[in-house]
């Protein structure tokens, strides 16, 4: 039996690795959803600073040309490196870098962003004070991030709660739980393949709170997705949820946010981005990483087919992929 892995009590950092996670079987049959969400995206980041844009989680590319067409510079992480090789085959630019890296520990300087484009990944974090925080340390001040979230309640929440009756074998969540209707600021979320929480809107709005995040634009959307519905007009979905963006039907939000301080403030060269995760401490400005350890800590880089290896995961953190996640 599983082991509880209630994570979200015991504030704990939970890795997912994503090294069986299956794109292709998760987006058949969803061409309605990747083309409200690219449309959704399209609209945000013509408002954003475009000059350094990182896309954080990248995933297998679905949305990587919107951002690469958007941005005089282009960097990608993610912490699964096939994931971002098949990103950096499929680009429609060859000068952007590809960074493998942990979202609770960004390898990038302070200030080394104008924008960061977050979508689908949010969720998968455990700890999403942390991972907000890193985005606004690497932001410029000013800077600009789109990032998607799953809320509770919704519709989506509430269809997993009824999954759920079904799989009552594992004991972490009692059977008589729901997500929608529970007043934690944070919920896993059951069955899932990998560990995935859905949050309080209410919490949320805190959470941009305390780090200094405005909110300038939001967009709610999944209705789409759902076998009904999906031969209303994709401009249909992207209207009703700008108008009804607070109605808690919707099982997803997209966010336009910015940081406190004034919009264009100077970011450093491309090649004075790279930090150390663990202490911080900047890497030498040299073309090839691999094997260069941090003169701090001893933090050693690696490279990969074009990849810098830069993903940091503590001692205490919980490794896990989607064999060993409770569902």
């Amino acid at each position: 039996m599983p082991e509880n892995t209630n994570s979200v009590l015991e504030g704990r950092e939970v890795v997912s690795l994503f090294e069986k996670f299956d794109f292709e079987s998760l987006w058949k049959g969803r061409d309605k959803v990747d083309l409200l969400e690219k449309s959704i995206l399209s609209d945000m980041i013509d408002l954003v600073d475009r000059r350094r844009v990182l896309e954080l989680g990248t995933g297998n590319g679905r949305l990587s040309e919107i951002v690469q067409r958007n941005s005089n510079e282009y960097v990608a992480a993610d912490i699964n490196k096939t994931f971002l090789k098949k990103s950096m085959r499929s680009a429609v630019r060859k000068d952007g870098k590809y960074v493998a890296s942990n979202m609770y520990h960004l390898p990038f300087a302070n200030g080394s962003f104008s924008s960061v484009v977050m979508i689908r990944v949010f969720n998968f974090a455990s700890l999403p004070d942390r991972v907000l925080n890193e985005i606004s340390r690497v932001l410029v001040p000013g800077g600009f991030l789109i990032i998607s979230i799953s809320p509770k309640p919704s519709l989506s929440t509430f269809v997993d709660d009824l999954k759920y009756h079904f799989y009552e074998k594992h004991s972490n969540r009692g059977a008589s739980a729901t997500i929608t209707f529970s007043r934690e600021d944070m919920s896993e979320v059951h069955p899932a393949s990998s560990p995935t929480y859905a949050m309080r809107r209410g919490f949320i709005r805190n959470l941009f709170k305390i780090n200094k995040l405005t909110e300038l634009k939001r967009i709610s959307s999944g209705l789409e997705d759902y076998f009904l519905l999906r031969r209303l007009p994709t401009r249909f979905f992207i209207k009703l949820g700008a108008i009804f963006q607070d109605f808690f039907i919707f099982p997803n939000t997209f966010y336009l946010l910015q940081t406190s301080g004034g919009t264009g403030s100077p970011i450093a060269g491309m090649n004075e981005i790279l930090a150390c995760p663990e202490c911080g401490l900047a890497f030498p400005k040299c073309v090839d990483l691999n094997g260069v350890s941090c003169e701090s800590c001893g933090f050693k880089a690696t490279v990969d087919e074009g990849i810098v290896d830069l993903t940091y995961i503590p001692g205490n953190a919980k490794l896990s992929d989607e064999g060993d996640w409770p569902v």
